[in-house]
């Protein structure tokens, strides 16, 4: 389970929520897709725009959604 998947489950928040709140709150949102590869861990390569939108959105700081042990294990070691 990806950092992100268990914030939104700890709010109470659906993907779909997610996007409202970033919708509401910032000129440009994130696209519902881009959020459910996020969630999901199919994207873990995205813009720090993107990562401070949902940083933004779910009240938390980037080091509570980058998934550094991953990325070290896989493009590091």
């Amino acid at each position: 389970m990806t950092k992100i998947k268990k914030i939104l489950l700890d709010k109470s928040m659906s993907q779909k929520d997610l996007y409202e709140v970033i919708k509401k709150g910032c000129k440009t949102p994130i696209g519902k897709d881009r959020i459910s590869k996020i969630v999901n861990g199919k994207m873990t390569n995205y813009s720090m725009h993107t990562l401070l939108k949902l940083c933004m959105a779910l009240d938390v700081t980037p080091n509570d959604l980058l998934e550094r042990e991953g990325f070290i294990k896989k493009e590091c070691l």
